[in-house]
């Protein structure tokens, strides 16, 4: 808690070990030419001490893989939330995996995932890929929240599949399900304010472009740096619609939390923001 705010990071990639954390993002650094340094590193441990140390409540973790180890990466997350009641398990799919999506899914549910987690670019799959409809209509039925990538990673575009035009197809069919766009929709202020006016059932995370993190805001061509711009946005849409998020360990949870504490909003934006809209889309028990 900071300042009377429960605080939720509803984004955060966590691995098992400071060994598996050094190797996969080593690869991906070297696949998006990630040009900053790093703010940690994503092992659990430090992601549970982050916690502590900077006043982090709950945080969602947005972890996803290929397809033939999804299975794995899923059942090792929601066992971590079992361990550590702080931690809020999103699950991934993909369309190439082997098991039938729908079992998986109600296992996944029955263990306590909160949401679903896609990259498409990542994954190397299009948003409205017919094989994932079973996936969606099961998230419709009970408004089960799923979290998009949305745009480039770190300016590399490797393809188009997390750009907003094969995103907004799905969101358009499927008005009872609760979607995240992460990096407040690749950054571009003319499709978050399209996006929010025209879907009610769509919110917009913090993380990457409105990042605190002064590494980040050096190379990163899509973030805001200037906080009335964030403040504009906010108010224009309505902080109900935006979801505190630090992409940890590429985005840095302490600078971005200093970032929001200075801003000019409301103590009731900063609230809904840092924590409410979190705990209310991901059904999170305080």
């Amino acid at each position: 808690m900071i300042d009377r705010f429960t605080v939720v990071d509803g984004h955060v990639h966590t691995f098992s070990s400071y060994e598996v954390a050094h190797k996969i993002m080593t690869a991906f650094n070297k696949v998006y030419n990630i040009e900053f340094t790093n703010p940690g590193t994503g092992a659990i441990d430090e992601v549970l001490q982050n916690m502590q140390e900077m006043g982090i409540d709950f945080t969602v973790t947005a972890n996803f893989a290929p397809a033939k180890i999804i299975h794995k990466n899923n059942t090792w997350s929601i066992e971590m939330a079992r361990q550590y009641k702080k931690i809020v398990p999103l699950v991934s799919f993909h369309p190439d995996m082997e098991e039938p999506m729908d079992k998986l899914m109600e296992e996944y549910v029955s263990g306590g995932a909160k949401g679903i987690k896609f990259h498409p670019m990542a994954q190397g799959f299009l948003p409205y890929d017919e094989r994932l409809e079973i996936i969606y209509r099961m998230c419709e039925e009970v408004s089960f929240p799923v979290v998009f990538h949305c745009g480039r990673v770190s300016n590399a575009r490797i393809n188009n599949y997390a750009d907003i035009e094969n995103i907004v197809p799905v969101i358009k069919k499927y008005r009872k399900i609760p979607f995240i766009l992460t990096h407040m929709a690749d950054g571009n202020i003319g499709d978050v304010f399209k996006i929010a006016d025209m879907y009610e059932n769509v919110y917009f995370d913090t993380s990457i472009i409105i990042t605190g993190y002064p590494p980040l805001l050096e190379v990163n061509e899509p973030s805001w740096p200037d906080n009335e711009v964030v403040e504009y946005v906010i108010k224009k849409i309505g902080a109900d619609r935006v979801v505190f998020g630090s992409d940890f360990p590429w985005g840095s949870p302490k600078h971005d939390l200093a970032r929001f504490m200075e801003m000019k909003l409301s103590d009731a934006e900063k609230s809904m923001i840092l924590g409410e809209n979190a705990i209310k889309i991901f059904k999170i028990k305080i």
